[in-house]
């Protein structure tokens, strides 16, 4: 992982001084992404900038690299997995100068020209510059790992690994998008020329292409240089492979694909959510690496819905050290500023605490294990495996009961998705005809490709997702902490073999990632390959990480919300309506309005700190603390009623011996004759219902609090009902907030 940056003038001017020192302050911005080493390279109209993380071949790695006559210059950020087999083909024909990965490319240019990057097996954003043709080509990786974002002003182009390289320049463009930001993200059935990047004349190139910039004549060229594969109709019938060959060639893949990302002469963790996709990593890495160390995100969230425990006990499966780091929703170091730094980290509104935490584990890592450079990650296995089946059917299809979840639903739901980005923009004219409009006249009046099966629809979505959501992210989140993060499952030859699944096993091997569990099922016992998905923060517990980033958008005196809209009024966000909803969401008890409050106001503030010439320029970790690990031994019941206590507790004030009793103006209300054999309950205040309580939600809490009579202490009541007090301390916590029940 490392990050360049550079300027190319179209009338050829030479690069001037002037022009060195700019290239200097564009590359200071990105410095966190190669810490090790900074080079500079000028020839006639072209200046770069490259830093540095050393990962393979630490002594004489240094890019940029030369070819023999110093008439091809290359620079990479990435890596080639199939460097050793490559370069043993050009050995006798070429001169290599390093033992780098990155450097095959260089001289596969020069048998091949830019189909040389159809033979590479890795991820990479390159510069290639042709001194004979003067000719440069930028170019990304099939999936788009690793980023790459240019502009074009004043007869120049400008391309970076990082917005913030090119918002240094003075003469760059800088207008926040607030339409694009506001309204989301592109249709996936639209091929995009260019990917959003939420700032006007800024753009970011899309996975699978490349450009050519050519002086002679200034043209620039947009190309497509992979597609994502299908097999067409012949090719079906051809495809005599049986379901379980596929699953074994999968499994086969995987594991190719992640002996190849282990390829480095430095450390490499893995972070280990307990989840399928991460302890699959683990499970083959382990083989060859035993001294893997995994990171996993202790929260009240992970807690509940068992990811802890479950990445705690992968890790202990495999004989692997795993480090449960510890998040506290209530009682961390988390500030404004810290926040703020982040956003500018990251360059995108889209943001939210899951990134709080992968920033901080990558920063747990890199404090504790200085050499350790390379995180593996399970990003990528949901979108080409099935993983967000039961997503899309609850966030689509309300209406449907989950014992009526499968594929067919889900196929159906692609088909309805599709159909709603067929009927907007310039078709929304006509969407009111609904399916009397024929889809082909649909798509060709909106310049939109149709899916030959609602499962294409799925990849196309989830591809476009990948590169302006979970993929930008985990770079940003990584490069921050002078980590490269790697993703076995986007392994190209993993992604195509997905591809090339015969229709006939789509709902057998997609539906629920059912593909990879079956491959796991030699290698993991049930309880893991078998582990239902659950989101990282989302769900059941979700209201106390919105606590805490709601704690930390009113932090400071609200240092956040006052930097990014002022007291002014702003050109497009309500600052009255603002107000009101920051004002509203501590009354509901999900705290359920903060996801639209922070995305607004990352927005607000990365609209202003574009603006502000010098762009602020700070190492990110320079404001924050490391994170705390727990000493975890074998997360036993007593141990883990430990933990339950521990993520819970709150006051340290409170007297639980004392009698307690519900306030004076709280009443509760029974679906059933018999109090105490409710499996629901409603919480009415001043003679209003204001909170639910279920048996299926709060199920300890719902007895204890049926016998809060003012008369016995939670304690008693507790040893009563044989509820061990840590089950219920977050409930009685809530209800102290929220003035339901008082000591008496």
């Amino acid at each position: 992982m490392c990050g360049f940056v550079g300027i190319i003038n179209y009338n050829g001017a030479g690069c001037s001084l002037e022009s060195l020192a700019l290239l200097q302050s564009m590359g200071e911005q990105i410095a966190h992404r190669g810490p090790d080493d900074t080079q500079y390279f000028c020839d006639g109209p072209l200046g770069v900038v490259f830093n540095r993380l050393s990962i393979v071949d630490l002594k004489s790695g240094n890019q940029p690299f030369f070819n023999e006559d110093r008439s091809v210059m290359l620079v990479v950020n990435g890596e080639m997995y199939n460097h050793k087999q490559l370069k043993s083909q050009l050995q006798g024909h070429h001169v290599f100068q390093s033992e780098s990965d990155c450097e095959v490319l260089l001289h596969l240019y020069e048998e091949h020209g830019i189909d040389a990057l159809e033979m590479v097996n890795g991820m990479f954003a390159a510069a290639i510059w042709d001194m004979r043709r003067q000719c440069l080509y930028l170019a990304r990786d099939r999936l788009g790992i690793k980023p790459l974002y240019y502009s074009n002003f004043n007869g120049q182009l400008a391309f970076s690994s990082e917005l913030k390289a090119l918002l240094t320049h003075p003469d760059c463009p800088r207008e926040f998008d607030w339409f694009q930001a506001l309204s989301g993200r592109n249709s996936p059935l639209i091929e995009q020329q260019s990917l959003p990047t939420y700032f006007k004349d800024i753009h970011y190139l899309p996975a699978g292409n490349y450009l050519s910039i050519e002086l002679g004549d200034s043209k620039i060229d947009q190309h497509v240089w992979w597609n994502y594969p299908s097999l067409s109709e012949e090719e079906q019938l051809a495809d005599t492979r049986s379901k379980k060959e596929i699953i074994g060639q999968y499994a086969h893949t995987l594991e190719t694909a992640v002996s190849r990302r282990l390829m480095s002469d430095v450390g490499v963790g893995l972070f280990l959510s307990g989840g399928i996709d991460s302890v699959a990593i683990a499970a083959f890495a382990s083989k060859q690496s035993p001294d893997l160390q995994t990171f996993s995100a202790f929260s009240q969230s992970t807690f509940q819905n068992g990811d802890a425990k479950s990445s705690f006990e992968a890790a202990q499966h495999l004989g692997l050290s795993n480090h449960q780091v510890n998040f506290s929703w209530h009682n961390n170091s988390f500030k404004a500023s810290h926040w703020k730094d982040l956003v500018w980290l990251l360059e995108t509104p889209e943001i939210d605490a899951e990134h709080l935490y992968k920033y901080h584990l990558h920063r747990y890592a890199r404090h504790h294990f200085p050499n350790l450079k390379v995180m593996l990650l399970g990003q990528g296995s949901d979108e080409f495996n099935g993983g967000y089946s039961h997503f899309y059917l609850e966030k689509f299809r309300p209406d449907l009961h989950e014992s009526n979840y499968g594929w067919p639903a889900l196929m159906e739901t692609m088909h309805e998705i599709e159909r709603h980005y067929l009927s907007s923009g310039q078709n929304s004219e006509i969407s009111h005809y609904g399916n009397l409009v024929d889809r082909q006249f649909m798509a060709a009046s909106s310049n939109s490709q149709l899916s030959t099966h609602p499962w294409q629809t799925y990849t196309r979505m989830n591809r476009q997702n990948l590169q302006m959501y979970n993929l930008w992210h985990e770079d940003r989140t990584s490069s921050g902490n002078s980590i490269e993060s790697r993703v076995p499952f986007l392994d190209h030859e993993l992604v195509e073999l997905c591809a090339k699944v015969p229709e006939k096993y789509y709902q057998d091997l997609f539906w629920d990632k059912r593909i990879l569990r079956e491959a796991m099922k030699p290698w993991l016992p049930e309880r893991f390959y078998e582990r239902p998905k659950v989101p990282f923060f989302m769900g059941q517990d979700q209201r106390y990480t919105q606590r805490m980033m709601y704690n930390l958008l009113i932090d400071d005196d609200y240092a956040l919300l006052n930097e990014a809209f002022g007291d002014s009024r702003h050109s497009v966000i309500s600052t009255k309506e603002l107000n009101r909803l920051i004002d509203s969401i501590p009354e509901d008890p999900e705290y359920q309005g903060v996801e639209m409050l922070l995305k607004i106001t990352n927005m607000g503030l990365l609209e202003k700190m574009a603006r502000e010439l010098p762009i602020p320029h700070k190492h990110v970790s320079d404001s924050y603390t490391v994170l705390d690990s727990l000493n975890i031994t074998d997360w036993s019941e007593q141990e883990q009623s430990s933990l339950q206590e521990s993520i819970s507790a709150r006051r340290t004030d409170l007297c639980l011996d004392r009698p307690i009793a519900l306030a004076s103006n709280v009443q509760l209300l029974s679906n059933s004759s018999q109090m105490y054999q409710s499996t629901c309950i409603f919480i009415a205040v001043n003679g209003r219902i204001e909170y639910e309580l279920s048996e299926e939600g709060e199920g300890d809490w719902l007895k204890v609090i049926q016998h809060i009579d003012g008369t016995r202490s939670l304690e008693k009541i507790c040893i009563e009902l044989e509820i061990p007090m840590s089950k219920v301390r977050k409930h009685i916590e809530e209800a102290i907030d929220y003035n339901i029940i008082k000591f008496i």
